[in-house]
């Protein structure tokens, strides 16, 4: 019933999974690019879920300068022709505890904000709507999840419009993607990879709190390269008891669910024992308790409520030796950089990688895979080996600078490691050069292993310095002192390499 990196959440009796995926993503069945094909196939690669969600329609578009609307009024004529195909592409794709696959649309709208439509069952209808409460009716008949996202856009140029909103079809937002992050408008990750200007404070999700609206969070990534789950671009968890397509909507409708920016975070957070979205009656006071197992170095775990942070907690800055491999350690191997366009060497670079562990256990992995370079036929793939008896792990890969999102053109992954000093990783290089390396894991502790594939500008890969357990985990109690009415309290977790996760809030006093 696990999802595949097997991270769980919960306590006592009631024990919950952790699945990532993706519920917001576009390719050719719209205005982007790929086949329906490999959007499921990249999803399945490293995914537990995806929605996907093709681009529907705009009923209130502008007249833009040169014609400019072909290129919306295409993508939706494409759509709508391809969805017999689309359709049955997903309800076959779907593998109820291993997998799972939802069908979706996306309606755009520049005075009620965009929305996704996340269907429960295979083969619905798109809808066309010019209204939003059009829009929800069909949602509800549907028993349709109603998402809307990228919120901090101003209202009227399709941010969101939370006069409108509503819980009964929309019990979460989407407060990360590809455009930035909407928490509120002071957090990292500003818009500013479109035309539709910036953050607006009033349509941030904390001034929502603020106003009593209720909501979870969930990130994606809005990805238009055929590819769900980017690194970097927006990603979600839910926590479920099954591990079904039913399982995971049941998740999303009680807000067990948060964001992700890229890294996997495993986030556990609850108030007087109830998880994350619930909603709870208490006195002036509940406790708060939290658990967090960072990716990478936790930079500091916040507790927020309503709209203060009222707690900082922080992992150890420094693990000595003696103490780092009492238990599983993380490691970052990250490959890429290479020419870039001002060389005239722009290009794609194939990588094929075997990684071995001697005196030493890989016991997960957790892939970190950007979008690009776009490419219909490469996969991204990673196998369990062993060799000698050694764990080990199969790597074939691609990268490359053209249009990396937010320029990193970089891929990586994260390894949990069970070991010693003495424990040595290998990493045996076959493309795009051949090179054979041995590194200790005591070394790594100090510093990092940088190494080429060739003289400059070749590509290049590296070991990151590895991660004991006491710098990327944390747990506490906090006693919350609350008001006499409603309040909200929300985790919100930052690793020092800048990835982020926000769980979902638990609302205090809303019944």
């Amino acid at each position: 019933m696990l999802g595949r990196t097997g991270d769980t959440a919960g306590t006592g009796t009631q024990r919950y999974a952790i699945l990532y995926g993706d519920i917001h993503n576009h390719n050719a069945h719209g205005y982007g690019i790929g086949s329906i094909e490999r959007s499921l196939e990249v999803a399945r690669g490293h995914l537990d879920f995806f929605a996907f969600t093709g681009h529907s329609s705009w009923h209130d578009m502008p007249t833009m300068e040169g014609g400019r609307e072909r290129h919306w009024i295409d993508g939706f004529k494409r759509l709508k022709e391809t969805w017999p195909r689309v359709q049955q592409v997903i309800a076959e794709g779907n593998r109820d505890g291993s997998f799972c696959a939802f069908l979706g649309f996306e309606w755009h709208s520049s005075q009620w904000g965009d929305q996704c439509v996340v269907f429960p069952q295979d083969h619905r209808p798109l809808f066309y709507a010019s209204d939003v409460e059009t829009l929800r009716r069909f949602c509800l008949e549907e028993r349709a999840l109603m998402i809307p996202h990228h919120l901090a856009y101003p209202t009227g140029s399709r941010g969101v419009n939370w006069a409108v909103f509503r819980e009964d079809c929309t019990p979460v937002v989407e407060i990360y993607s590809e455009h930035g992050n909407s928490e509120h408008d002071r957090g990292p990750f500003d818009y500013f990879t479109h035309s539709m200007g910036g953050r607006d404070t009033t349509n941030t999700a904390r001034a929502a709190l603020g106003k009593g609206l209720r909501f979870g969070f969930v990130g994606s990534s809005d990805d238009h390269a055929g590819f769900p789950g980017a690194y970097g671009e927006g990603l979600m968890a839910a926590l479920v008891t099954d591990f079904t397509r039913e399982g995971i909507l049941e998740a999303i409708r009680a807000r067990r669910t948060y964001a992700l920016t890229g890294d996997r975070i495993a986030l556990d957070f609850a108030v007087d024992g109830a998880p994350m979205g619930a909603s709870i009656a208490a006195g002036r006071r509940a406790e708060a308790a939290f658990r967090v197992a960072g990716r990478d170095e936790l930079d500091v775990v916040e507790l927020i409520q309503d709209g203060r942070v009222v707690h900082r907690a922080y992992a150890e800055e420094q693990v000595d030796a003696a103490r780092a491999f009492e238990q599983p350690v993380q490691l970052r191997l990250e490959w890429g950089w290479g020419p870039w366009a001002a060389l005239a060497l722009d290009r794609v670079c194939d990588w094929a990688l075997e990684l071995t562990v001697t005196q030493g256990r890989l016991t997960r992995f957790y892939p970190c895979l950007q979008s690009m370079p776009f490419d219909e036929t490469r996969r991204h793939r990673f196998e369990r080996v062993t060799r000698g008896g050694a764990d080990g792990l199969a790597i074939r890969s691609y990268t490359a600078r053209k249009n990396a999102y937010r320029e990193n053109p970089n891929q990586s992954v994260v390894l949990e490691v069970v070991g010693g000093a003495d424990t040595i990783l290998t990493v045996s290089l076959s493309e795009p050069a051949a090179q054979r390396v041995e590194t200790r894991l005591g070394d790594l502790l100090e510093r990092s292993h940088n190494l080429r594939t060739g003289p400059f500008p070749r590509e290049s890969w590296q070991w990151h310095r590895l991660v004991p357990l006491a710098a990327s985990a944390l747990e506490d109690r906090v006693t919350l002192d609350l008001p006499g009415g409603r309040a909200y309290a929300y985790l919100r977790a930052r690793q020092k390499n800048g990835q982020l996760a926000w769980a979902s809030p638990v609302f205090i006093n809303y019944v």
